[in-house]
């Protein structure tokens, strides 16, 4: 009887530590594309090392060399420059990877990125873009969710009309929330003058 209660006590901490750790991650993405849609988004999440105690995933991020080709290799996409690294000085760990990309409408095809909705299409005024970073509330409702951040960056193919962006530098625009925040979709939108 007492070695079931372990049991018992065992899964309910695996699962407790699972849910309190896969919001444990911050994340920045750094995109260019052109006007045809294809380009590079260079990206790199990391957390700290004692949440690894679990394995090597937390939550949709993994921190193995091939899980990460699996999860972003597709029809559309391919992964290059990646490393794993583990900064000693701070006690964290490091995913950084190149994401080519042939078109950035169809990115979500990869794994990694199924929970984003990208659209880029010819408006009245300009080309519309729209990313959207869709909701994932066992991530928001983290206890730690506010202490990650999630960063996104683009570097439009011309000059950017109108835009949601939190900061615009010439036609590269800024976008930062905190892992809290995806309790809702993160909707960045622009229009661009596309050079003819």
């Amino acid at each position: 009887m007492k070695s079931q209660y372990k049991s018992l006590a065992s899964f309910i901490i695996i699962i407790t530590a699972a849910v309190l750790f896969q919001g444990c991650v911050n994340y920045e993405q750094e995109t260019t594309f052109s006007a045809d849609g294809s380009g590079i988004m260079k990206i790199h999440y990391w957390s700290q090392m004692n949440n690894f105690s679990m394995g090597t995933n937390l939550g949709k991020f993994d921190f193995d060399e091939q899980q990460v080709i699996n999860n972003y290799s597709g029809p559309y996409t391919s992964v290059s420059n990646l490393k794993i690294e583990d900064n000693l000085t701070d006690s964290t760990k490091h995913v950084s990877f190149v994401l080519n990309f042939t078109d950035i409408k169809k990115i979500s095809d990869a794994k990694g990125l199924r929970d984003v909705s990208v659209s880029w299409e010819e408006g009245s005024d300009g080309m519309k873009f729209k990313y959207i970073q869709l909701k994932d509330t066992s991530a928001a409702n983290s206890m730690v969710s506010n202490d990650y951040t999630v960063t996104y960056t683009f570097d439009m193919p011309g000059d950017v009309i109108s835009t949601n962006a939190y900061k615009k530098i010439g036609s590269t625009l800024l976008w930062m929330y905190k892992v809290s925040d995806l309790k809702n979709d993160l909707e960045m939108t622009a229009t661009v003058a596309v050079k003819k």
